[in-house]
């Protein structure tokens, strides 16, 4: 089965401005593919391109198998979109705003189907209100439910979460996962919030300055043996003899006042929370710092280029 999004050395430049440079990346069907990148780096350039917004400087791309330029109409007939903050008729309710919608798509459905999609995005208990009466959150939602109208194969989000609130972000959070596990979408998501892509996606790309640092799946762009462990303690100065005295020695990072960083594998926390524990060190915290983060501000800062195999 080929993947459902194939990018071949894309380009998009404006003048002396490389604003996507010679990125390939492929999405998988199924997967929530995260398009991680800081304010600036192409992502939405990108994406517009995969909608055919704009045009590239070079590159391929092919949707479902198909070269977008030979096959357009019929490639976006299966792709849903959300392009920052929704377009919605304010003074209209969620389900004229979706009614209209899917009469522009060409599509003759029932109030009960409409209400169903409204369902889907948790918003068929507001139907009937007014948008303008929305938060900002529920617009996100119900510009999803207008994407997914047309019950396409593919969904596209780009900044979803732009200007939520935590509720707001946990809800699209919810739904972005729903659409791909309970509703067999795959759904291509970008975001510079580092932790949402995290939370969501099964594989991603991290682009940089419109080049492409990174490609794969989550779970091996981590090197589970390289964890920083950040090590809060009430007794530091007992804490340091203790460790400077056992096997932990050499894997401390770093000591800053009650703060400890320890460098390790992530299947020895359980031993090392043991030996604290008989050392007499009194914990008052313990997390890993070896986060998304950790990995995105290493690579956009060192320039590094990581490609990982695709599941």
């Amino acid at each position: 089965m080929p993947p459902v999004i194939t990018v071949n050395h894309l380009s998009k430049y404006y003048q002396d401005i490389k604003a996507v440079d010679d990125i390939s990346f492929t999405v998988n069907k199924g997967d929530v593919y995260g398009f991680l990148g800081q304010n600036g780096a192409g992502k939405s350039t990108t994406i517009r391109m995969l909608l055919t917004l704009i045009q590239p400087t070079a590159g391929t791309i092919e949707i479902f198998g198909m070269d977008i330029r030979k096959h357009r109409e019929e490639i976006l007939r299966q792709v849903g979109a959300v392009i920052e903050r929704p377009d919605l008729y304010k003074y209209l309710s969620a389900l004229e705003n979706l009614r209209l919608f899917a009469k522009l798509s060409g599509l003759k459905l029932s109030d009960t189907q409409l209400m169903l999609q409204l369902e889907r995005v948790d918003l068929h208990q507001r139907a009937h209100s007014k948008v303008h009466t929305f938060s900002q959150g529920m617009k996100q939602r119900l510009g999803i439910a207008v994407a997914l109208v047309h019950d396409p194969q593919l969904v596209i989000l780009d900044e979803p979460t732009n200007g939520l609130d935590p509720q707001g972000i946990a809800d699209i959070r919810q739904l972005i996962v729903e659409l791909s596990r309970e509703h067999g979408k795959t759904v291509l998501v970008s975001s510079h919030l580092l932790n949402e892509i995290e939370l969501t996606a099964t594989r991603m790309i991290i682009i940089n300055k419109g080049k492409k640092m990174a490609e794969g799946a989550l779970k091996e762009m981590f090197d589970p043996s390289k964890m920083l462990i950040e090590l809060r303690v009430a007794n530091p100065d007992h804490t340091l003899q203790q460790l400077q005295q056992s096997v932990w020695k050499s894997l401390l990072v770093q000591q800053e006042a009650n703060l400890f960083t320890i460098r390790m594998n992530e299947t020895d926390i359980p031993r090392l929370i043991a030996d604290l524990v008989s050392m007499g060190v009194a914990i008052n915290s313990l997390q890993p710092r070896h986060s998304l983060e950790a990995y995105f501000l290493s690579l956009t800062t060192s320039n590094q280029h990581v490609d990982h195999p695709a599941n």
